[in-house]
């Protein structure tokens, strides 16, 4: 008997495949449908197909065109034209980010990705900064005019982010690497500012020191990772969503208490 209930358990657990096959068969179909609805131009939709796969990290996985011409379609840009104007932009700024680190071989220091905030474009420290420095490096300056040209004509706040291994640093103009960060952002947003013509009220600096890892600090390779500056195009806040009015009144709190007079009538 227990032989058999082992047999049956192992029959139903393999029944979750026919329920994923007919989703994924639901899916295809779905976008089947959705492509022949569309009027798209081909040739824009593989490149812009292409450049999103590099900016944002999704390679393969593409689903094969409907008509017989086995042309490699992805159904993500067939909406591209209906997404907010916003959304747009922020995409457009990952492809050219990806068209720029392909084209300068740079595919290995420059990555770009969505966050709940923005877009972020993460360069290594070793593109930017000579190691120990806030300076930046000849080359730095070429890769940051590039982010620039792709920035100038939003008008999205930006907040240049740095971030240091667990190393301590050996530098006295630096005594932690709280000072190293802050002082590698500020450079960067002098940079944008002063030399790449971007409005310094849209920048802002933040320096994290060691502490917002993105892998433990435990080899070569991981501090090499965590050791980044990270350009991060921000969401726009509606004004009315900057004020919400102050939770202490000033004039309340600096308003003298009349003491009551004896008797208990004022």
């Amino acid at each position: 008997m227990a032989r058999k209930k082992a047999v049956e358990g192992k029959e139903n657990s393999e029944r979750w495949l026919l329920t994923y096959s007919d989703m994924i068969t639901l899916l295809l179909v779905f976008f089947i449908v959705l492509y022949s609805m569309a009027n798209i131009d081909k040739k824009k939709f593989e490149t812009v197909a292409q450049s999103m796969s590099r900016a944002f990290g999704q390679g393969g996985g593409m689903i094969k065109g409907i008509g017989g011409n086995g042309s490699a379609l992805s159904p993500a840009p067939i909406f591209f034209a209906d997404l907010p104007r916003e959304q747009q932009d922020f995409m457009s700024v990952g492809a050219s980010m990806a068209e720029f680190a392909d084209k300068a071989g740079l595919t290995g220091d420059i990555s770009v990705n969505m966050t709940y905030e923005g877009v972020v474009i993460s360069l290594s420290d070793s593109l930017i900064f000579e190691p120990g420095l806030a300076q930046l490096s000849p080359r730095a300056k070429t890769t940051l005019q590039t982010v620039a040209d792709v920035l100038k004509d939003l008008d999205n706040p930006i907040r240049v982010e740095a971030h240091t291994d667990n190393v301590p640093t050996n530098n006295p103009a630096y005594p932690t690497n709280w000072e190293l960060s802050v002082a590698r952002a500020v450079a960067i947003v002098r940079f944008l500012s002063e030399d790449c013509g971007i409005a310094p009220e849209r920048l802002s600096a933040a320096g994290y020191g060691e502490y917002r890892p993105l892998v433990p600090n435990d080899t070569r390779e991981h501090r090499a990772i965590n050791r980044r500056a990270e350009i991060v195009v921000l969401y726009p806040v509606e004004k009315e969503q900057m004020s919400l009015g102050p939770l202490i009144n000033p004039q309340s709190s600096l308003t003298p208490v009349a003491e009551p007079t004896k008797g208990g009538v004022n």
